[in-house]
C-alpha cells in the first residue's frame, strides 16, 4: 500500500491465476508517493487524516457494539487487515484505534475477563508501494502492541486464507479503480472521453462506464472479502461518495482535479505535451452514489450493513489552510504515478508549476468550493450464510 507466500500471486498485473484457480483480471498499480520527501504522500495526507480521525469513534462503536466477549475468547489472535495502507501515520493511527477499542472493551468488563489476546496486523498496498518507508515509520516495538507483516497485492482479489481476518479497514482506496475503463479511452467509442481526466462534468457515456467499472471491481473485492473475514467479522469502510452531479462539481475534490485538467490541456495547447496523450489520459478514481454502494452489497449478500454514515464536511477547517502550492502536492502526491506513466518524469515538475500557476489564476473557484465530496463512513458485518 515481505514476502506474500503462495498469495502473492493475486498481484498480477498481466491476468495470471490466483490461487483459488480463478483469473485475475489486470490490475493497474499506481502507488502514493513513497519516501519522506516534500512531495511524498506521508507529508501530503492531511485530509486522509482528518478522515480517519472523523471516524474513529464510529470504528470505537462498531467494536461495542458488534463484538462479543464470547467471540473474543474463542481467538488467540485478533487479526486485522488495513487494506491500501500506503505510507505515513494514517495507517498507524488507525491501527491503534481498533485495538484501543478492542482493549477497552476487555477492560470495561473487569477482572472476571480471562481473555488474553495477541494482535496481528497486515498492511496492504501494491506490492510497488514503498514498504521500507512504511515498515522503517513503525512505532517501535515498546510502544507498539501488535505483531506487523506486509501484504503485497490488490485488494481486487484474494490476498488472505478463509475466514481469518475479524476487522478489516479501508479509507480512500475502494473509490480507485484496478483499471481506468477500455471505453473512455478508445477514440470510436460513445464514451471517449477527450480532453477530460474523469467521469465528473463528462457526458453520460462517460459516466456509465466508470460506473460499470466500479460496480465490477467492489463485486470482486466484496466477494474476496467474504472469503476472507470469519463470520462475525467486521469491515470498516471509508470513502468519498457524491449526492449528485451539481454538488460534486462544487466540491473541493473535483475543483482540485480540474485544475490539473486545466494544467495538461493547457501545456497541449503550448506544444509541451502531446495531444493525443493527453486526450487518453483518464484518472482510475470514481465517486460513487451512496445507493451504489448500497446495492453492491446487498447484491453480495455475504454481509450486513450495520451502518452507512456521511462524515460530513471533512474537510472544513482543512480548505481554509490551503494555497496553491498546497493544492498541487495533495494532488501530486497520489498522481505522480500515473503522471509519469503516462506523460514521462522529464514533464512532471513542469507539469505542476503549471498546475500552481492556473490555480493562482484561478483561486476563487479553488477557495469557493462547498468542501470535500462527503465521505462515507461504511461497516459491514460478515453474515453466516
Amino acid at each position: 500500500m515481505a514476502s506474500g507466500g503462495k498469495n502473492s500471486c493475486y498481484m498480477n498485473l498481466c491476468g495470471e491465476v490466483s490461487t483459488d484457480g480463478a483469473r485475475v483480471n489486470p490490475v493497474e498499480s499506481y502507488p502514493m508517493n513513497g519516501g519522506e520527501g516534500p512531495t511524498s504522500y506521508s507529508h501530503n495526507s492531511q485530509y486522509q487524516g482528518e478522515g480517519v480521525n472523523a471516524s474513529k469513534q464510529l470504528i470505537s462503536a462498531a467494536v461495542a457494539n458488534n463484538i462479543s466477549l464470547s467471540e473474543l475468547s474463542s481467538l488467540d489472535t485478533f487479526h486485522i487487515a488495513d487494506l491500501g495502507c500506503s505510507v505515513g501515520p494514517n495507517t498507524f493511527s488507525v491501527v491503534q484505534n481498533i485495538i484501543g477499542a478492542i482493549e477497552h472493551k476487555l477492560l470495561a468488563l473487569g477482572a472476571s475477563s480471562k481473555v488474553v489476546l495477541d494482535f496481528q496486523v497486515s498492511f496492504n498496498d501494491h506490492s510497488s508501494n514503498d514498504f521500507n518507508t512504511l515498515f522503517s515509520s513503525l512505532p517501535s516495538k515498546g510502544g507498539r502492541r501488535y505483531f506487523a507483516a506486509g501484504v503485497p497485492g490488490s485488494f481486487h482479489g484474494r490476498l488472505f486464507p478463509k475466514a481469518s481476518l475479524h476487522f478489516v479497514h479501508s479509507s480512500y482506496a475502494v473509490h480507485w479503480l484496478s483499471q481506468v475503463p477500455n471505453e473512455v479511452k478508445d477514440e470510436t467509442s460513445p464514451a471517449w472521453n477527450e480532453g477530460k481526466i474523469f467521469s465528473v462534468e463528462a457526458k453520460q457515456e462517460v459516466q456509465e462506464a466508470y460506473s460499470a467499472q466500479f460496480a465490477k471491481d467492489v463485486e470482486v473485492f466484496l466477494k474476496a472479502r467474504a472469503d476472507e473475514v470469519a463470520v462475525g467479522g467486521l469491515m470498516a469502510l471509508t470513502l468519498p461518495y457524491t449526492k449528485g452531479s451539481v454538488y460534486v462539481e462544487q466540491s473541493l475534490f473535483y475543483r482540485l482535479f480540474r485544475i490539473l485538467e486545466l494544467a495538461l490541456n493547457d501545456m497541449v495547447n503550448k506544444g509541451r505535451l502531446d495531444e493525443a496523450k493527453v486526450n487518453s489520459f483518464n484518472l482510475p478514481i470514481y465517486i460513487p452514489y451512496a445507493e451504489e454502494i448500497q446495492k453492491l452489497v446487498q447484491r453480495n449478500g455475504s454481509f450486513a450493513i450495520e451502518k452507512m454514515q456521511p462524515l460530513t464536511s471533512t474537510a472544513m477547517g482543512f480548505s481554509s489552510r490551503l494555497d496553491a502550492r498546497k493544492c498541487s502536492m495533495i494532488v501530486r502526491a497520489p498522481m505522480e504515478g500515473i503522471i509519469t506513466q503516462y506523460f514521462g518524469n522529464e514533464a512532471i515538475d513542469e507539469i505542476f508549476d503549471k498546475y500552481v500557476e492556473i490555480a493562482e489564476e484561478n483561486w476563487d473557484f479553488v477557495a469557493q468550493s462547498a468542501a470535500f465530496t462527503d465521505d462515507l463512513f461504511v461497516l459491514l458485518k460478515r453474515k453466516a450464510i
